[in-house]
């Protein structure tokens, strides 16, 4: 069940890569902005993948960095749609980056730890699976809505309130 989340996630992540650089053009932005600001949250995602999984082995704790990536990336894909200036926008991607990594190490200490040594590749198999097909599903809606015309704002709250669904079936897990 833990793992239904994951798809909430990764579908609103293939649709943010369909309409982020979209608003980034609507508010007047261009194709160098994008790429400074991706190249920059990549730079920023390999020092922080190292930090989440140390401090995920200090803590011993996994579940608290799932959730602190979800909400995080929720709350500030709605600050998004309230950024008209590009830097501030590229300054809050690179946040959400750094904080998108966070559940990376705990996702996959909790595969190792919950199953069995022969239950380990089935179930990282059907992990990659439904993330698979929650970025696909996420692409395909960022398709179709994009041809809509749909709102940027709109779809940006779209896809924070689908990282909070992400974040919703992870807090009755134990």
């Amino acid at each position: 069940m833990w793992r239904i989340g994951f798809l909430f996630h990764e579908m609103a992540f293939g649709l943010l890569s369909i309409f982020l650089p979209l608003y980034v053009f609507e508010i007047s932005g261009s194709l160098l902005y994008i790429g400074v600001m991706t190249s920059a949250a990549m730079l920023m995602s390999i020092p922080a993948s190292f930090f989440w999984g140390y401090i995920c082995d200090k803590t011993q704790r996994y579940k608290r960095y799932i959730l602190m990536s979800f909400l995080s990336s929720s709350v500030l894909l709605c600050l998004f749609t309230l950024s008209e200036n590009i830097g501030i926008l590229a300054t809050l991607y690179v946040i959400m980056a750094v904080f998108h990594t966070a559940h990376e190490p705990p996702k996959n200490v909790l595969i190792a730890e919950l199953y069995t040594r022969e239950e380990w590749e089935k179930s990282y198999a059907i992990y990659e699976g439904l993330t698979e097909i929650g970025w696909l599903t996420g692409l395909i809606i960022g398709i179709f809505a994009s041809i809509a015309n749909f709102n940027s704002k709109i779809t940006l709250l779209t896809c924070g309130g689908l990282n909070f669904l992400a974040f919703l079936p992870l807090l009755n897990f134990s």
